[in-house]
């Protein structure tokens, strides 16, 4: 973690592009399970809880690369 001019810590999405790159996918894919969730295409999960079981996998891997981004995003952890 860096800190900017105004000495607050950034997260690594911030400054790293490799790093956001990869949580942009993650996001992306968060908002595909959403967005189809009851549209019983191949993109759909089938349930409410199979979505929520999906977003917690994905979460767990933007946790692991970028924990203050993680913390940014689920303030109150993901089953808030």
């Amino acid at each position: 973690m860096t800190r900017n001019k105004d000495n607050m810590y950034l997260p690594r999405y911030r400054t790293n592009k490799i790093i956001r790159s990869k949580i942009d996918k993650l996001l992306e894919e968060n908002a595909k399970i959403w967005c189809n969730l009851g549209t019983e295409t191949p993109l759909d999960v089938g349930t409410r809880e199979k979505g929520e079981r999906k977003w917690k996998k994905i979460a767990k891997q933007i946790k692991e690369l970028d924990e203050e981004y993680y913390n940014r995003l689920c303030p109150y952890g993901i089953d808030s």
